[in-house]
């Protein structure tokens, strides 16, 4: 009986904490406050205990119990894709499985054109450098909780290794104008890099007789250079240097830097 009891008191524990929604981030987990609270209190309870249950079963193998249990519910959720999350759930950081040793967190956006879009890249203000190096546009860099970010390639790779991706790039420009890479206004400046590698300053795969990377300020899938550069100079709007900033050759030509650029792939079905 005090092995059913103790499994009761577990049940209970976890299905407070359910019932709760947690504050912060809401994306990750639910309210384990109450969980964890029931569960000390039955911990403490078998430890004030002065002789073994009457059962097979030790306190030693209670207190184990309680600790994976503890463990369990400490645990955030993950998901094998952005677009496993259930609909409704608010946009934030998401611990994803992918192909990954151990699971990762990515910015999930649940309200774009349906939701379940992963954000590998998102510029807004200017304030992170993205004229980098191989080695940190492989692992990523920035603020995935509330700045600007890009997600790492090696995380790319292997997130849509697991099965077809579709892909969205979502640009605003200073006055407000908006465009889709979706949409006819904005696609075209992704042909010139269809089937190329990525290109930074210190790995140059491109097809051209310079360094588009280096001559461009920028990193990307480089052809013999670009119609769009979106890990380029963010300049602010109009600027008499062409084609080194954040641009987008169907939106804005080549001598307008970007406000925002938002890249974002999701799971097709």
């Amino acid at each position: 009986m005090w092995f059913v009891a103790t499994l009761v008191l577990l049940v209970v524990a976890v299905r407070e904490g359910l019932s709760t929604h947690c504050d912060f981030p809401q994306s990750l987990c639910f309210d384990s406050e109450p969980v964890l609270e029931n569960l000390s209190n039955l911990e403490n309870a078998i430890d004030e205990l002065t002789t073994t249950p009457a059962s097979f079963t030790t306190t030693a193998e209670l207190e184990s119990l309680v600790d994976s249990v503890t463990a369990a519910v400490q645990r955030p959720l993950s998901y094998e894709t952005c677009r496993d999350v259930p609909a409704g759930s608010p946009s934030g950081l998401y611990l994803l499985r992918g192909e990954f040793r151990e699971p990762q967190y990515a910015y999930c956006d649940m309200q774009y054109s349906g939701g379940g879009w992963l954000v590998f890249q998102y510029r807004f203000n200017g304030q992170t450098n993205f004229q980098l190096t191989w080695s940190l546009y492989q692992n990523g860099f920035g603020n995935l909780q509330s700045g600007e970010f890009w997600w790492g390639l090696d995380k790319l790779y292997r997130q849509t290794n697991i099965a077809p991706h579709e892909l969205a790039i979502v640009m605003e420009d200073f006055d407000g104008a908006k465009a889709e890479a979706s949409n006819l206004n904005g696609s075209d400046s992704l042909r010139r890099s269809q089937n190329m590698m990525f290109s930074t300053s210190d790995r140059d795969n491109d097809i051209w007789p310079g360094a588009c990377a280096v001559t461009y300020t920028g990193a990307w899938w480089y052809s013999d250079c670009h119609d769009g550069n979106l890990n380029g100079q963010y300049l602010n709007g109009s600027t008499p240097i062409r084609a080194v900033g954040m641009t987008w050759k169907a939106f804005r030509e080549q001598n307008y830097s970007l406000k925002t650029s938002r890249m974002m792939i999701r799971k097709k079905i």
